[in-house]
């Protein structure tokens, strides 16, 4: 039988004393310690991330989700692409929660346009530069190059997205 507490409120003294097992399941996890490849690997997924949902932009907390991180360590690595310029966070309330919305800023270079650039197997490449007589400016073969690529942007603009069918 246990002793009644003297007032409202009050445990038991059986109640009070946990075996030590128990206490040391209790104790919060230590974080892990990352190496600095790994937070490049991570923070380099994490903009992946971010850049693939568009400007639209994703919930931080859906990143954290996908990549398996805890929030801290999520915290800590979209604090560190918006410092470098690369994102933007925005606090928004999500279903009655507090979380960020992550945007990217800059976009990565698109390759596929400088692929077809006349400089990279021009003869005269090594001589050419923006004051000399070899330059940009009196290139025969950059002008119709810039404006093949100028007119294929605006067409793959102009054309509208596929719409999937309901």
């Amino acid at each position: 039988m246990t002793p009644k507490p003297k007032h409202k409120g009050a445990k038991p003294k059986a109640a009070k004393k946990q075996p030590k097992a128990e206490k040391k399941q209790a104790q919060p996890a230590q974080p892990v310690e990352r190496t600095e490849e790994e937070l490049v690997d991570l923070t380099s997924r994490v903009y992946k991330l971010v850049v693939e949902r568009g400007r639209d932009g994703v919930l931080q907390s859906e990143i954290w989700k996908e990549l398996g991180l805890t929030s801290r360590d999520g915290s800590r690595l979209a604090i560190r692409l918006e410092r470098r310029g690369l994102i933007g966070r925005v606090k928004v309330l999500e279903e009655g929660r507090w979380t960020y919305k992550l945007t990217p800023l800059r976009f990565p270079t698109d390759m596929t346009s400088i692929e077809k650039a006349p400089c990279i197997v021009c003869q005269y490449e090594p001589k050419c530069s923006i004051d000399g007589e070899i330059s940009p400016y009196v290139c025969p073969w950059i002008g119709p190059w810039v404006v093949q690529e100028a007119l294929t942007a605006r067409t793959q603009v102009a054309e509208p997205a596929a719409v999937p069918a309901r």
